[in-house]
């Protein structure tokens, strides 16, 4: 590491976790070594006679007695319990270093990111103060509201949860709760303008006005469970976070989901254009979709994550960095852009977390916008800024869900009554469309709550709004699985 860079109090900070580091290395040496003095008592396997595993580094002569091979290192390893006892006493030290010294990590990255906030607070342009971080290898949350959540406190929460959310044992209730549609494939293929827009000349404009209808400039939205729609847009079909799996990692690990998904990526495939990818979380990137997809459509993904899509033979991969705008190639006219979200990645493999970015969305064409914001928690700027420099949009999908317990929840989910805000912030969407809930149960509020509390939250919003254009109407709703929504511009 480059400690040029640093200031003095990050100097010592880090010099200080330095030498912490050491002591935490000793630490997990040290159980190792003496974890078998604490496990008590084992029984010996051909007397029966109960002795100490300390025995096994204290009593030479019993190690004489077994005729062990390790002649000068007084450990039975031929006993029965020796080498279970050693794989714990290892598995268990490199448990508490790896723990020990992600935090001691966690800790200097987060120093290192309050020092970055400071300075970011002179500057003007809201690009600047909010552009990605990243230090040591990984991206960090440029907000003051971020707060990283431990992975004891991660742990405690998942063993904790027994609460069952509320979901009826009786599956006809269940079903008349969170009842499933039939998506409305004749209308999301008659939006898709397909054949036009792939037949560019130089005077692509002229030829796309002449050749699209009035039904393909329709704005639809197909919510299909957790994260993923499916939206018309000016003759362009665009998938998001795509998971169709019977549950959240694929179809046989993971938590279930609560109802089936209303349909098959096959029957969508052909007329897909664009593909947004907010992160690489299990709930919100399907592998199945990834290669059943391939290279038919655009995928559009934030930063670090092209290496793992060419990995499965997908190129037709661009990676954005936040508030980066690109146009789509297809169609220049549509211009597809990366906006700040407040989260986190990671979790496929081992020591991946926050390697990549995650994102927020935005599709600006000239018959409509949509913004599409993933995964994020709320962030009292960050949506005013986007609004700012993006709005008017006609369609937009905000996080309902994931929201409880707050205290670990809140940096990472918006609850309802913050979607409502954001939307507000957003320069209010014609529709707002809430999503990321009743799919796959994995926080703590009761099923039914999200789109209750948004509801509520939204009629509270209305009284008190006083609308800027009494002429341009906005809502906020949820939809059932599969139900298919015509946008009225």
């Amino acid at each position: 590491m480059n400690l040029i860079i640093f200031n003095e109090p990050i100097k010592r900070k880090y010099w200080t976790t330095q030498q912490t580091k050491q002591k935490k290395l000793t630490a997990s040496m040290v159980t190792f070594f003496f974890f078998p003095v604490i496990l008590g008592p084992v029984q010996q396997a051909d007397t029966g006679q109960w002795l100490f595993v300390r025995s096994f580094y204290l009593m030479p002569q019993f190690a004489a007695q077994r005729r062990s091979i390790f002649t000068n290192f007084p450990i039975p390893f031929e006993h029965p319990y020796t080498v279970p006892v050693l794989i714990a006493a290892l598995s268990t030290s490199s448990l508490i270093y790896y723990y020990l010294s992600a935090s001691h990590d966690a800790e200097l990255r987060n120093a290192q990111r309050r020092r970055d906030l400071q300075k970011r607070k002179s500057m003007k342009r809201p690009e600047d103060r909010f552009a990605s971080m990243k230090h040591n290898g990984h991206y960090v949350n440029p907000f003051e509201e971020w707060q990283d959540v431990t992975v004891y406190e991660t742990i405690v929460h998942w063993i904790a949860r027994l609460k069952g959310n509320g979901i009826p044992y009786d599956r006809k209730k269940l079903e008349e709760a969170l009842p499933v549609k039939t998506p409305d494939l004749e209308l999301i293929k008659a939006a898709n303008a397909k054949d036009s827009s792939r037949q560019m000349t130089e005077s692509w404009v002229e030829v796309e006005k002449d050749s699209s209808s009035t039904s393909q400039r329709k704005t639809t939205i197909t919510w299909f469970g957790q994260s993923t729609c499916i939206v018309t847009l000016d003759g362009l079909t665009i998938l998001t976070d795509p998971v169709f799996s019977a549950r959240s990692v694929n179809d046989y690990v993971g938590p279930k989901r609560l109802r089936t998904v209303p349909g098959s990526i096959k029957d969508y495939k052909g007329i897909i254009d664009i593909v947004l990818v907010s992160h690489d979380h299990f709930d919100h990137l399907d592998e199945q979709v990834v290669r059943e997809l391939n290279n038919t459509v655009t995928w559009y993904i934030p930063l670090g994550l092209r290496d793992w899509f060419v990995r499965r033979g997908v190129l037709n991969v661009i990676e954005l960095d936040w508030w980066q705008e690109i146009h789509h190639k297809e169609r220049p006219d549509v211009v597809i852009a990366a906006v700040p979200a407040m989260h986190w990645s990671g979790s496929r493999i081992p020591f991946d977390k926050n390697t990549s970015l995650w994102s927020s969305f935005v599709v600006k064409s000239p018959n409509g916008s949509f913004f599409f914001c993933g995964d994020t928690g709320y962030s009292d700027e960050l949506f005013s800024v986007i609004g700012k420099l993006y709005a008017p949009f006609s369609l937009a999908a905000f996080p309902i869900g994931s929201y409880e317990p707050r205290r670990l929840m809140k940096h990472v989910h918006m609850g309802p009554d913050e979607a409502v805000k954001a939307h507000n912030d957003l320069g209010r969407p014609t529709l707002s469309v809430g999503i990321h809930w009743g799919t796959f149960m994995m926080s703590d509020e009761h099923y039914l709550d999200p789109p209750k509390k948004l509801k509520e939250a939204w009629l509270e919003s209305e009284a008190n709004h006083q609308p800027v254009d009494a002429n341009r109407k906005s809502q906020f709703i949820t939809t059932a699985f599969g139900e298919t929504v015509l946008v009225e511009n």
